[in-house]
């Protein structure tokens, strides 16, 4: 039986999300100012370009975390943890499915109605 369960960042984890993403836009400003005035003028080469870009990277990415709605949470969006009862590669037989709904029904832990209907739905299935 598998249950899915959705994570959504808390208002807390958003701000500090955005905070976050901004002081990491402004440590890449930083960089990309290194680069273009220290680094390439140096005789930095394929280096200083490099570093340069990456550092435009950062900062892009810092300014959308900060400025999205789910702060960097929102280049996932809204991501699903899924959790199961049992091994996802393991898959049930009807038969013992079957015998499982028989000791339900046994037990008197669910009607005459819900047996038939379940038991026609893994019937169904086969």
């Amino acid at each position: 039986m598998k249950k899915n369960i959705r994570f959504r960042p808390s208002p807390a984890m958003k701000t500090f999300s955005r905070v976050f993403s901004g002081v990491f836009a402004l440590v890449g400003l930083g960089f990309v100012v290194i680069g273009v005035t220290e680094v390439i003028p140096s005789g930095g080469g394929a280096f200083g370009a490099v570093w340069t870009l990456m550092a435009c990277c950062f900062v892009g990415i810092g300014i959308y975390g900060a400025v999205s709605k789910n702060g960097l949470y929102g280049l996932h969006r809204d991501f699903g943890l899924e959790i199961t009862d049992e091994d996802p590669g393991v898959e049930e037989s009807a038969e013992e499915r079957l015998k499982k709904l028989q000791a339900l029904y046994d037990q008197r832990l669910i009607t005459a109605e819900e047996y038939e209907t379940k038991r026609q739905e893994i019937l169904r299935e086969l």
